[in-house]
């Protein structure tokens, strides 16, 4: 099977100091060198990924982003890009066209306990882009992190998004180790939040979470069969960013490194280290689900056929088309 995600950091560098994180807290700075980038979309485009997550740290701090979104529609990927928006209303000219699915997080309805939740003052910046994002017709959608402490402000995000005809994501926070930090009562307000016009939640996430998430005796985990993950100084990270245990050369070398034997490793272990144990994290169990034949991958795919037609359906936004260049 064939890789289907490219998640690519550009950058470790961040402008946000969100509690629930620590990428802004690594050392030393690294951002992604422009020839780096632009082989990596090439050879990745090759080993069959069909969508690319320009991701960070805060993307939008890499000079070069547009140009990178340049390349990857040229290439024909899907593109995705999240944003703390504290750059976007700069760089929003520069984006337009380019980003397929936009993301602006937003984790509370008052600048308060948003700001205080991100770290910085970001709130301004997010109702600013909110602005610019509907002056432009950019699609964005807002992602909602939610948590034990911030459920209570989805209701207030939630009329802002509808205002705003845009779409809100709920997205549970992780926790790297294992264990769930989101309780059962928030999880299941999230899902009757999901029942409303406008709103995503892939409830496979949550089924997977009250299953106790992956374990090792029956893992669920595609990370490594799923998605290749670049580190902005030019490796691929296995099994994954966040347990990153080897780390092998991208660039012209990518095809034979996905036929090395530390990928053929990384492979028959995916799901089956010990730190595996309990495992839910987001980004690497969403392409995940679609490898699977089970109840998980019905649910994820019912999600994304939601989310599907709330946005470009009801909401009535430009869908999005791969790009018909020939390369």
């Amino acid at each position: 099977m064939k890789p289907i995600l490219l998640h690519y950091y550009l950058t470790n560098r961040c402008n946000s100091r969100c509690g629930f994180c620590s990428i802004w807290q690594e050392t030393p700075k690294i951002d992604a060198s422009d020839e780096d980038v632009l082989i990596n979309l090439e050879e990745g485009k090759k080993a069959g990924c069909r969508f690319v997550d320009f991701t960070g740290g805060e993307p939008l701090l890499h000079k070069s982003l547009p140009l990178f979104l340049r390349k990857a529609k040229s290439l024909g990927f899907f593109t995705s890009v999240t944003t703390n928006c504290i750059l976007f209303p700069d760089s929003a000219p520069a984006l337009k066209g380019l980003v397929d699915l936009l993301h602006f997080s937003l984790d509370a309805d008052k600048a308060e306990l948003h700001d205080h939740i991100r770290g910085v003052a970001s709130f301004k910046s997010v109702m600013e882009s909110i602005e610019i994002s509907r002056e432009m017709n950019l699609s964005a959608d807002l992602l909602f992190t939610y948590t034990n402490e911030n459920i209570s402000a989805f209701e207030g995000a939630y009329k802002l998004a509808q205002r705003n005809k845009m779409m809100i994501i709920l997205d549970p926070v992780f926790d790297i180790r294992g264990r769930d930090p989101v309780n059962s009562q928030v999880h299941s307000k999230a899902l009757q939040f999901s029942k409303l016009k406008g709103v995503y939640l892939n409830r496979a996430h949550i089924s997977l979470r009250a299953q106790g998430g992956n374990h090792i005796r029956a893992p669920l985990c595609r990370a490594v069969e799923s998605t290749i993950v670049i580190m902005p100084n030019n490796t691929m990270a296995l099994p994954c960013f966040h347990h990153r245990i080897m780390n092998i050369p991208a660039g012209k070398n990518m095809t034979s490194a996905l036929k090395s034997s530390q990928r053929a490793e990384a492979l028959e272990k995916q799901g089956k280290y010990s730190f595996c144990e309990g495992c839910h994290i987001n980004c690497y169990f969403d392409p995940s689900f679609v490898l699977m034949r089970n109840r998980l991958f019905l649910q994820s795919i019912l999600s994304k056929a939601s989310y599907t037609w709330n946005k470009y359906f009801l909401l009535k936004k430009p869908l999005p088309l791969p790009s018909l260049r020939k390369r």
